[in-house]
């Protein structure tokens, strides 16, 4: 029997590619992250800009981190799930 189909959307905006995934599926998002390592291991560091903000706030946070290592990526991931949770309000 087939599974339910993960809802992915898909923009092109000006010289972006963007995915946009329910915060609820955090294996897909795991995995579509985790695929980063790739380039980690080749050699190719990954420099993220992260934006976020509240479903009921005004304000938005940015942050940017370069990831270099496998551990950075996955503290990345643990620190994604975390705000994930803040955001669906579980934390």
């Amino acid at each position: 029997m087939m599974r339910e189909a993960k809802n992915v959307v898909v923009r092109l905006e000006g010289r972006a590619f963007i995915f946009e995934v329910d915060l609820s599926e955090e294996d897909l998002i795991g995995e579509m992250i985790s695929s980063l390592s790739l380039f980690i291991n080749r050699g190719f560091p990954i420099k993220v800009i992260q934006t976020s903000t509240p479903s009921m706030g005004r304000s938005q946070s940015m942050w940017t981190r370069i990831l270099t290592s496998l551990k950075e990526l996955g503290e990345w991931v643990d620190d994604l799930k975390r705000l994930s949770r803040i955001h669906r309000g579980r934390a």
